[in-house]
Formats: structure tokens, sequence, C-alpha cells
């Protein structure tokens, strides 16, 4: 019996699904990434709080910076520069859209606190119920 040679296939590698692999990639990543409504680096104060809460997702921010720059945000668009006197106006429009609306102030620790009493009675003036002060844990 004479056993014939089979010819060899040269080797590929199939790139017809790389396509659907990068497209799927690309998917993937978009609805993975977390987007931050308020990209502003402070030195927050320290807390010897042993409990802790989390932001919620769709939270009103008012941060105050150490120079007394103030932006705001109302959990939906990136934070604009405001002055004092927005701040309640802002406030204001966020309780009449949701009066539970969380709002997060984020203070640098060494704002002047003279400037966060007058952002918070600001906001205590348009009604501002839900109100949390972004600290950091001291280890």
């Amino acid at each position: 019996m004479k056993i014939t040679k089979t010819r060899e296939l040269p080797a590929n590698i199939p790139t017809a699904s790389m396509a659907d692999i990068a497209f799927l990639l690309i998917v993937f990543f978009m609805i993975s990434t977390v987007f931050q409504v308020d990209k502003t680096s402070l030195a927050l104060p320290r807390s010897s709080e042993v409990t802790r809460t989390e932001v919620l997702k769709g939270s009103a921010f008012v941060v105050i910076q150490k120079s007394g720059v103030l932006k705001a945000s109302d959990g939906v668009e990136d934070s604009k520069l405001v002055n004092l006197e927005d701040i309640g106006v802002l406030a204001a429009s966020w309780m009449n859209k949701n009066p539970n609306q969380p709002v997060v102030i984020k203070a640098d620790a060494e704002a002047d606190y003279g400037k966060i009493d007058d952002v918070l009675e600001h906001l205590r003036n348009a009604r501002v119920t839900n109100l949390k002060f972004l600290t950091e844990q001291e280890k």
C-alpha cells in the first residue's frame, strides 16, 4: 500500500473577526468608564469619623478652593465657576427639580471658614436639606 503525501497548508491568522473584537472593546470601555462631574483636586479636611457614606450618583457639588474660588455643578454637567450670590440661585433651582437632591460641599482644608459659612448660609436659604461634606479619613 502506497501512502500519499499530503500537502501542507500555510499557517495564517484569521483576521476576519478583528474588527468585531475591536468594536466590542470600544463599547466595553465606553460603558465602563466612570465620569466625574468635578475634577478639582483639593487637600480635603481630615475626619476621624469611622462610618463612611458614599456620594450618591447625581449629587450636586459646591467646591470651595483655598483661594476662595467657587465652583458648582448640578450633578449632571461639569462644574463651572460661580459667584457667591449665584450659589443660592443654583441651589434653589436644584431644590425645585428635586427637593431631596443631595448637595456635597467639597472644601479645601485651608479654605477660609468665613467663605464656607457664607456658602452654607446661601444653601440654607435655598432650603437645601440633604447636605454632605467631603472629607478624607484619617489613617
